[in-house]
């Protein structure tokens, strides 16, 4: 988008000025007198139609009209949240039942592969014989061995607890 210099600024300014003015002096000239003429028949109207009833008939009249309404809104709306809330219950229901047991079964299953990887690296730390480790470093060297052991999702069993992880040889040299 260009920049807008003084000039064309000036011109858009004018534009708008004239287009607003134009506006409301369409409207003041042809809306007002329009306007003013509906009311004054609607306030001649009421006028004709109230000469017969007397002032307290027609509020005793407009209290029970108001009373029907917001009774007959009110039960309108409850059976409309009712009739949702119900709905609503019954979708969650059909979706836990239907649609989210498997995921719920594999939520389960998840929690006991990581209850039995827990079990199994107590076990595991607890065959390795101490006497393999030095006194003085015994406390360090089960936290090293316990960082080795990793037991996977969906993995069975462990091979070469013992030994640890085997290193490549490089082939390089």
């Amino acid at each position: 988008m260009p920049q807008l210099d003084q000039f064309t600024y000036l011109t858009q300014f004018v534009r708008l000025c004239v287009s607003y003015m134009a506006f409301y002096v369409l409207l003041y000239n042809d809306g007002s007198p329009k306007i003013s003429r509906i009311l004054k028949l609607r306030k001649q109207l009421i006028s004709h139609q109230n000469v017969g009833t007397e002032p307290s008939d027609y509020s005793v009249e407009q209290n029970v009209v108001f009373k029907e309404c917001f009774d007959t809104s009110i039960s309108y709306l409850y059976s409309g949240v009712s009739g949702a809330s119900k709905w609503c219950n019954e979708m969650v229901k059909s979706l836990n039942a239907n649609q989210l047991k498997r995921m719920n079964k594999s939520y389960v299953c998840s929690l006991g592969e990581i209850s039995v990887s827990q079990v199994i690296k107590k076990n595991a730390l607890s065959i390795m014989s101490p006497s393999t480790y030095h006194i003085t470093s015994l406390a360090s060297r089960q936290t090293t061995a316990l960082n080795k052991i990793y037991v996977l999702r969906g993995q069975r069993n462990i091979v070469n607890i013992e030994n640890g992880p085997k290193k490549k040889k490089n082939t390089n040299a």
